[in-house]
């Protein structure tokens, strides 16, 4: 079978005031003209089908027309779960319905896992829920956190699941491999608990032929190439700019697995530029760019005089103050005290323009304070 892994779509997504709306029409609507030369077989949306519980009303219609496509056009089978963005029960309305047209949609965590049968392959559902929630659901005052959650619900499916046949698993979290833990998060993900507790080990999924997980924004498998994480279908964040955006499409049948990455271009690009002001100034692009300037003094109206010229520029930061300006003076309440204005002045120039204070500056500093009188 040949199945379509995509997850994180954030239908809805805002990064720095800028709506990614048109963004995510497009590489959806190209998605699915180009699966329709793929012999794709099904399809699976690991969670995070919006961006947040209560999306904009031109989001559902995205999500509306995307799933409709799928559906009808491609023909194929599409697997839906609620991630931690989305409303678990507002994602799953009608989805009793929806599955007559095989699209199956689970958004909130049930007792016994949701499966559905497809060409001799099991697809089991497994939406975003806390391990607060699972624990009561469950009634098992032995969950603590996000792993005990996971094993408690695994054990329901490995209960009944035939070994002879494949099994996939859809999820969404934050799966690791303990000890070597070479996973690489992004800052749009929302954490989904505090410390570590929203871990959970790769090892707890071993009994499954294939994983198709959620959450982390960056494609890439964990151990082993059977428990992936397709990425976003965009870049949302600066984080995010080194990124090679794809959905992954897996071949499988028992005992045999082949990953393929399927990757779409994007209306816009966007990408970390580091140079100086003035050689920005005579470059210009659409794409959606932060800028990391290497000038050594501030320019006056920098992000304005740039949008002239980029206009999805998203964010500019001076990357030579970047150091320094993260680090404070470093005085107690004596060193105030017993320190001259003069001197208190010359450590703050130094950390601030990461240069020492010249001589002819700190005499201009001395008469200046001298002038004005020490005040209590």
């Amino acid at each position: 079978m040949r199945i379509l892994h995509t997850a994180d779509w954030h239908l809805g997504k805002i990064v720095n005031d800028f709506s990614m709306l048109d963004d995510q029409r497009h590489y959806l609507m190209n998605l699915i003209e180009t699966l329709k030369d793929k012999e794709i077989e099904a399809i699976i949306m690991a969670g995070d089908l919006y961006d947040r519980a209560l999306p904009p009303k031109e989001a559902v219609a995205l999500a509306n027309r995307t799933l409709t496509r799928m559906v009808k056009e491609l023909g194929v089978p599409v697997f839906v779960i609620a991630g931690n963005h989305d409303s678990n029960e507002r994602i799953e309305y009608a989805a009793d319905l929806l599955a007559d047209s095989h699209l199956y949609i689970e958004g909130t965590m049930k007792e016994v896992v949701r499966k559905v049968a497809f060409q001799r392959t099991n697809f089991y559902l497994l939406p975003f829920a806390d391990h607060v929630y699972v624990r009561e659901t469950l009634h098992d005052d032995s969950i603590k956190n996000m792993e005990d959650a996971v094993r408690a619900q695994l054990a329901t499916i490995k209960a009944t699941m035939n070994p002879d046949e494949v099994n996939i698993l859809i999820a969404h979290g934050y799966v690791i491999q303990t000890g070597n833990d070479t996973s690489e998060p992004s800052d749009s993900e929302r954490p989904l608990s505090i410390g570590t507790s929203e871990y959970v080990d790769v090892s707890l999924f071993e009994d499954f032929d294939y994983v198709a997980l959620g959450h982390l924004h960056k494609a890439q498998k964990v151990k082993n190439d059977k428990v992936r994480y397709s990425g976003s279908i965009l870049k949302y964040s600066k984080s995010e700019t080194p990124h090679q955006k794809q959905a992954t499409i897996v071949t499988i049948e028992k005992g045999k697995l082949e990953i393929e990455p399927l990757r779409i271009k994007p209306l816009r690009d966007m990408r970390t530029i580091r140079s100086t002001f003035s050689e920005l100034m005579n470059g210009q692009s659409d794409d959606y760019l932060f800028f990391e300037l290497e000038d050594t003094e501030y320019v006056l109206d920098a992000m304005n005089q740039l949008r002239r010229r980029y206009p999805q520029a998203m964010g500019l930061e001076y990357v030579s103050r970047r150091e320094t300006e993260s680090v404070a003076l470093q005085h107690n309440r004596e060193d105030l005290q017993q320190l001259s204005y003069p001197d208190l002045f010359k450590d703050f120039y130094e950390q601030y323009r990461a240069m020492e204070l010249d001589e002819s500056g700190q005499k201009i500093v001395a008469d200046i304070f001298s002038a004005l009188g020490r005040k209590d």
